[in-house]
């Protein structure tokens, strides 16, 4: 077991209500829907930059910060849940008009250190996180009503500027000695905050007046 360890946001979306839908419309059916709700939410990962690690029954692990790396990737991550949500949402109404069940996703985010490396042997290997990172993304996951997006608060301070949340308390999760302070997502902020810079404090550009009259 090699890696390296890396600051990297994971997120972990999982669909509610798919065992119900595959009672009803059967296993074919079933797989078929699973597929195109993977490809919807698959889709806007890559989209800001993410990569999707693996397909978990009727989930997802997707980093950002891992192979490649961005300045706002924690940024980048909420703003694909929020995506996400949108579009499975669009999907869920079209299979609710079709076969009259409904269906969530519901998100967890994490923001820290994990390490990222190759894991498995010579007949089977997959570059994945390692780490408390990803456990605790799974447990905001599994913490988060359908439909609506969490995050730590590791998660939260480096883009409260840009979202609006709401506070959802300390949630106790298994191996945390302390509870971890969660966040639900409600938006983008209507007027966003420069993320850059100690807050309340600003500086003048000086010296540059000939390149700023360009």
């Amino acid at each position: 077991l090699e890696g390296e360890r890396r600051l990297a946001t994971v997120i972990l979306a999982d669909v509610t209500g798919s065992t119900d839908l595959l009672e009803q419309i059967g296993t074919e059916a079933w797989v078929a829907i699973m597929n195109r709700i993977f490809q919807i939410l698959e889709a806007e990962i890559y989209r800001f930059g993410g990569e999707v690690d693996q397909f978990r029954g009727d989930g997802l692990v997707a980093f950002f910060g891992a192979t490649s790396a961005h300045e706002d990737d924690p940024e980048r991550a909420v703003r694909a849940a929020l995506d996400m949500q949108e579009a499975a949402q669009a999907y869920a109404r079209e299979i609710e008009d079709r076969h009259d069940i409904s269906f969530d996703v519901r998100v967890g985010i994490h923001t820290g250190m994990s390490v990222l490396g190759m894991v498995g042997d010579s007949v089977k290997a997959e570059y994945t996180a390692m780490g408390d990172t990803a456990n605790t993304a799974a447990r905001l996951q599994s913490a988060a009503d359908p439909g609506t997006i969490l995050v730590s608060e590791d998660t939260y301070r480096l883009v409260r500027d840009l979202f609006e949340f709401e506070a959802r308390g300390p949630l106790d999760m298994k191996g945390k000695a302390e509870p971890v302070e969660a966040y639900r997502v409600k938006g983008v902020a209507a007027e966003p905050r420069k993320v850059r810079g100690l807050e309340g404090l600003s500086s003048s550009l000086v010296g540059r007046d000939r390149e700023l009259d360009l």
